[in-house]
């Protein structure tokens, strides 16, 4: 990972009024402000989901880059995705991967294109569901596009049903329990050209458990991930290990700093070993700027006037 990110990628976030009646007796102007912090609040870091979904007719939308591309790819992925809240209890997901030359490294790879599109749909559930207080259950499918890269698709066509569980411990409620479980499904579904070469079809069953320590706007996370492959060859199990720091930047500090929206700032140290493949190992971080409309709107008529 580059020590700096030479560049900033705008997140916009687009919110429709949505919430429940507030009583009279409160300040329009704290209702507004609950609305918002929970319309901006962190559900996912890293590769992590955490339960929960919009509210009914919420519309957000999700930019999140990933920066170690600058270091190991002639490419730029630059994946966004719409979510939208049919019910408090049903989510719908659409997004997409393009890619971009990267500007500091040339190559075969260094090229355009559509990447992937990624189909999803959530389904939080009311009750509780033995040990855990939230659940929410998952289903998404990921379609190449064109011919993108491997590190982008493998080519072949992906169904994954998850499912997503978390409990904030009693005696420390700044702490939060949470577990994925995960199966990733390939299929050759358009009948593509031959992957290419050092790609191989597989599925995967992984449950990843995981503990969250977020006493305020700094917290930090320890995740193990456990992962049955499956491939034309047999199967193997693949281990991952990840321990990092999440910075939930206050909304009041993104204000002073004259910046709409919210900036959630995710670093981790990881190590993944798999059967009959070398140990990888590294750091991963990742920028995530979540923001309304109005303040964008608003953020763009200020600077004009200046």
């Amino acid at each position: 990972m580059p020590p700096r990110i030479p560049f900033t990628l705008l997140l916009a976030l687009l919110v429709l009024p949505a919430g429940p009646a507030i009583a009279a007796e409160q300040p329009a102007s704290s209702a507004g402000e609950r609305v918002r912090e929970r319309m901006l609040r962190m559900t996912e870091f890293l590769d992590t989901m955490l339960p929960g979904v919009l509210e009914q007719n919420n519309v957000t939308l999700h930019f999140r880059p990933k920066f170690s591309d600058l270091r190991d790819h002639e490419f730029l992925r630059l994946p966004f995705e719409l979510r939208y809240g049919l019910t408090d209890r049903w989510e719908l997901r659409g997004g997409l991967s393009p890619f971009t030359p990267n500007p500091f490294n040339t190559g075969r790879e260094h090229r355009w294109g559509p990447g992937e599109v990624k189909l999803a749909a959530l389904r939080d559930l009311e009750c509780p569901f033995g040990f855990y207080d939230e659940t929410t259950l998952v289903l998404e499918t990921r379609i190449p596009l064109g011919t993108p890269p491997a590190a982008i698709s493998d080519h072949y066509t992906h169904l994954k049903p998850s499912f997503t569980a978390a409990r904030r411990l009693r005696t420390w409620p700044s702490t939060t329990l949470y577990t994925n479980l995960a199966y990733d499904r390939s299929i050759d579904l358009t009948h593509r050209d031959p992957s290419p070469a050092g790609v191989e079809r597989r599925d995967v069953l992984e449950a990843a458990p995981g503990l969250l320590f977020k006493p305020g706007e700094l917290g930090w996370f320890a995740e193990y991930r456990l992962r049955h492959i499956f491939n034309d060859e047999g199967n193997h199990l693949g281990h991952k290990f990840q321990a990092g720091t999440i910075w939930d930047v206050p909304l009041a500090r993104t204000e002073k700093w004259k910046l709409p929206g919210k900036w959630q700032v995710e670093l981790a140290y990881r190590v993944e070993l798999e059967e009959g493949r070398e140990r990888d190992h590294g750091i991963s971080a990742r920028v995530n700027w979540r923001t309304t409309l109005r303040e964008v709107l608003q953020h763009g008529r200020a600077k004009t006037v200046k």
